[in-house]
């Protein structure tokens, strides 16, 4: 047994390193490099649902959908509740102008990180699209919490959204 632990642990070790590996190559907009890193992680262990998640968000970040979405959908199979394999498909409805979808995964990514700005301020945007601009004001002021709590400079955007959801109201 101690053979077998020792074992899982080294390949843990390895699959971590590409994914700092990938992680910095991401930060450095090295697409292929990062994307290359991460599938290097998802060989070593394949069962690890957040490599899957990276994976899909690199690939969406590169623009091909379809793989992205078929990486996050990997993840989710392997752990329903990661928070950026929702997150992503989220992305991906939103862009479809599929809204029920969008707000369904951006709620289950909320679940698994509920003080993520950038999906509350998605949930606003499902919300309005929805014409429940009530809603989306109470949402909207959420992300411009978190982003106020971050000093990021997507606040303003925020701002912006809120008056316009207070004219609609």
């Amino acid at each position: 047994m101690r053979i077998l632990s020792r074992y899982f642990g080294a390949a843990r070790y390895r699959a971590d390193e590409h994914y700092r590996a990938a992680l910095s190559a991401y930060s450095k907009r090295d697409m292929k490099t990062a994307t290359a890193r991460i599938n290097a992680s998802i060989e070593v262990l394949p069962t690890h649902a957040e490599y899957h998640a990276a994976l899909g968000y690199f690939l969406l970040e590169s623009k091909d959908r379809l793989a992205a979405k078929q990486a996050f959908e990997r993840a989710l199979k392997l752990y329903p509740y990661e928070m950026l394999a929702n997150y992503g498909l989220g992305m991906i409805a939103y862009r479809d102008k599929d809204w029920h979808s969008a707000e369904a995964r951006f709620t289950d990514s909320l679940a698994a990180q509920p003080d993520r700005a950038e999906t509350h301020f998605y949930l606003a945007m499902v919300s309005h699209r929805l014409g429940r601009n009530y809603e989306a004001k109470r949402r909207m002021t959420a992300a411009a919490a978190y982003f106020a709590k971050a000093e990021d400079q997507r606040l303003c955007h925020c701002h912006a959204w809120i008056r316009e959801f207070e004219r609609l109201i």
